[in-house]
């Protein structure tokens, strides 16, 4: 749940009237949001250079019947940013048998307007990313009042993209990144 949580807070805060783009502040804010839920079944730890998030850990809490609380480390994400601040890719690790283990990775680029959000899964084979397989397009409407966003998906990296939904988002209650 606070996977989708997390990521949801996300997509969300690249959406605003003002075409915003996700930064370092907005990383900042989703690690202070999820991390300050004391119910939750996950902890959260982060590595920063300056005021920048660099790495996350996501931790599971494993509590036994006497009471006792062990974490176990769950998750990996690894941030890189421009030199504006503007959050570039996401790296995701897994924790298998005692070591961290590259799975995903998105990419965050803003061209002509539009923001792009592509997601490449890790080939263990080559040793390196494959070529996106999901992409989420931002876009203002021409009134500037309404958020166009655009999912598209393609079956194998070769594959051409083959949109998936579009949708206007109109009056976002949440949270937004100030570029």
């Amino acid at each position: 749940m606070k996977k989708l949580v997390f990521a949801t807070l996300m997509c969300v805060a690249t959406m605003s009237a003002d075409a915003q783009v996700l930064t370092s502040e907005t990383v900042n804010n989703v690690y202070e949001k999820v991390s300050n839920l004391s119910d939750g079944d996950y902890a959260y730890n982060v590595e920063k250079t300056g005021k920048d998030i660099t790495a996350m850990y996501v931790y599971k809490k494993n509590c036994s019947r006497k009471g006792m609380m062990t974490l176990k480390p769950h998750l990996k994400y690894e941030y890189t940013y421009a030199a504006d601040g503007t959050l570039t890719s996401r790296v995701a690790y897994n924790w298998v048998e005692g070591s961290w283990v590259c799975a995903s990775r998105h990419d965050y680029t803003l061209t002509n307007g539009k923001y792009n959000a592509e997601f490449s899964r890790y080939n263990p084979t080559a040793n390196s990313f494959d070529q996106p397989v999901d992409k989420m397009v931002y876009s203002l409407m021409p009134d500037d009042s309404v958020n166009n966003v655009s999912c598209y998906h393609r079956s194998c990296p070769t594959s051409e993209f083959q949109l998936v939904s579009t949708t206007s988002v109109r009056d976002l209650p949440v949270l937004f990144a100030v570029k």
